[in-house]
């Protein structure tokens, strides 16, 4: 059986022609949402240099907003590291002899060297003379004289000491390091200070006092041998057992005035009692016999005790004892104190509590003996009652 052959039919045109157009119309409405959302993109009446603009402008706003917030941060580093500054007075009290035995300006360069060596047998062979000790080679009163380039200079590392100090302290004063704190709660008492700088230099019982023990101990060959070398540099560890020698008999010295007698008190330690809010320029205003007891005593004996000094490690012991002295007289606290408490070291706070209370810190440099003997009271006992919170 045969069947007849099928035929598919054709698409009609217009049927073509609707496929046509629905292609067309769906590629018409994908190129319409591209274009309205180039259009949003680009809205119109802003081309595209315009939005490269505020692209640039937002750019460097961010770029201004970080180095703001960079230079707020140096800012708050520098506020809290600039109070401890303060620090490097406690270097430049040693400055003098440290600046006479750098190899630029050492003494032996500076000096004649007549001034400083012995002009013995050998004294034409530097080797065996270096270190020794100049004479004058005449007497008075059977005593030879000692050439006065050590004294002269132990003298001068003192004042140079106190130059660096007192530089240091006006700017803490004036609150150029940061914010300063009065110790006692009643405030810091108020002075002209030009005038107290003026009485602080020339207390007979002070400096004045002090000069005329150094001169009369140097000339008259009254301390150990050792003390008149320049062999060596500055000895640390003698600076720091000189210091603590001269503050234990200190200590003692200064209790035997508070409770010995009445009449010892009276005519000794009294007078420098009269200051109990003291300021810096306190710290040798005293009198001559209170000087004498607690100071120029201490200073003989420790001189004898701790033999083997040169004459740069004397140096360096009398400046960091003289500067410290008067720093613990301060009316406001120093940075360092806090750390220093911590150590047993001696602060103005410390200080403060035996002037303001008289039975407690008997201490200066050091509060190791108060806290053997029971005397020690720490400034923090009293925060916010007598003293302010903190110091």
């Amino acid at each position: 059986r045969t069947y007849p052959k099928l035929q598919v039919p054709s698409i009609d045109p217009p049927l073509k022609m609707i496929a046509t157009t629905t292609g067309g119309a769906r590629r018409r409405r994908s190129n319409d949402v591209m274009a309205a959302a180039e259009k949003d993109s680009h809205p119109a009446g802003v081309d595209d240099s315009s939005c490269s603009d505020d692209s640039s402008d937002e750019k460097q706003t961010l770029v201004h907003a970080a180095a703001a917030r960079h230079s707020l941060s140096l800012q708050s580093i520098a506020t809290s590291l600039l109070p401890w500054l303060g620090l490097s007075v406690w270097p430049c009290m040693l400055a003098l002899p440290i600046f006479l035995n750098s190899q630029k300006f050492h003494y032996s360069t500076t000096f004649p060297r007549g001034w400083w060596t012995h002009r013995g047998e050998h004294w034409l062979d530097k080797s065996l003379e270096e270190g020794g000790i100049w004479e004058y080679g005449t007497e008075l009163y059977g005593k030879t004289l000692r050439h006065p380039l050590g004294l002269s200079l132990g003298i001068s590392a003192v004042a140079v000491g106190h130059f660096f100090l007192l530089i240091y302290f006006r700017l803490h004063q004036q609150q150029y390091l940061g914010k300063t704190t009065s110790i006692q709660s009643r405030g810091a008492v108020q002075y002209v200070y030009s005038d107290a700088l003026k009485n602080h230099l020339s207390q007979p019982g002070g400096f004045l006092l002090l000069g005329l023990y150094l001169t009369i101990t140097w000339v008259f060959d009254l301390l150990p041998h050792s003390y008149y070398s320049f062999s060596g540099g500055i000895q640390y560890k003698q600076v720091a057992m000189c210091l603590i020698c001269q503050d234990f008999v200190q200590f003692v010295m200064h209790k035997v005035e508070h409770v010995a007698h009445p009449k010892m008190y009276r005519i000794s330690h009294k007078p420098h009692h009269k200051f109990t809010n003291p300021k810096l320029f306190d710290a040798f205003d005293g009198s001559v016999p209170d000087t004498a007891i607690m100071i120029l005593l201490p200073l003989f004996v420790t001189a004898h005790v701790v033999r083997d000094c040169n004459v740069w490690t004397y140096m360096a012991f009398g400046s960091s004892y003289a500067n410290w002295l008067t720093l613990i007289h301060s009316e406001v606290a120093f940075p360092w104190e806090g750390m220093f408490r911590k150590f047993g070291l001696g602060t103005s706070a410390d200080h403060h509590v035996h002037h303001k209370f008289f039975k407690y810190n008997f201490g200066h440099l050091f509060m190791w003996f108060d806290m053997l003997t029971g005397t020690y009271r720490s400034p923090n006992a009293v925060w916010g009652k007598e003293f302010n919170v903190g110091v």
